[in-house]
């Protein structure tokens, strides 16, 4: 029995594509790729997402990579509330399994400086029971002590519960701690591969 669905947050709940940010902000593709790979692509990235540096310490590492960029990487990274939007069928799809009786829970990989600076994008969260953000509890996913903190923090009993990520590898780590991890693809695959498993 499927009584709570946990799910992660960027390209699942909320769009997250900084590369079209980079587009708005005018930068040439040359400098969007120069960009990405000092930034978005870097190891340093998950480092935000951990929580375990300020964010000068990691605006020195990624200009390290590119430092002739160093204002267009400041530039970048101060845009970030331009790289998250909501989507539509958010709130609904949130509401819908509320009205089913569901525990709703997020578990996702994420900065504090861009939970700060995407408060609108993440306003879902007050139709949820709880979660937790990585760099609250200095560890990401895929290791599998976050999804044992979300699960101890509240209560879960983890062979009822549904976890949702567009990563691979983290809907893997959901299965090896017992969780019915499911790679996120789309809106409507999720929503019938739930269905299916609140039918069982």
């Amino acid at each position: 029995m499927i009584t709570t669905v946990i799910f992660d947050i960027g390209n699942v709940l909320a769009a997250y594509d900084w590369e079209d940010a980079l587009k708005r902000l005018g930068y040439s593709e040359e400098t969007r790729e120069i960009i990405g790979n000092a930034v978005f692509r870097s190891a340093d990235w998950n480092e935000m997402d951990r929580g375990v540096l300020t964010l000068e310490e990691l605006l020195q590492r990624f200009i390290k990579r590119a430092p002739e960029y160093e204002k267009e990487i400041r530039q970048a990274i101060y845009n970030y509330k331009d790289m998250a939007h909501q989507y539509d069928y958010t709130k609904p799809w949130l509401k819908e399994l509320k009205e089913k009786g569901l525990r709703l829970y997020y578990l996702s990989n994420y900065g504090e400086f861009g939970v700060q600076e995407t408060l609108e994008a993440l306003d879902f969260r007050e139709l949820m029971d709880g979660g937790i953000f990585s760099y609250e509890v200095k560890m990401i996913k895929p290791s599998r002590w976050i999804f044992e903190e979300l699960l101890y923090r509240y209560k879960l009993n983890r062979e009822e519960a549904v976890f949702f990520d567009d990563s691979a590898a983290n809907a893997e780590a959901a299965c090896q701690v017992g969780l019915h991890g499911i790679q996120f693809t789309g809106y409507e695959d999720a929503r019938q591969k739930l269905e299916s498993l609140l039918a069982r």
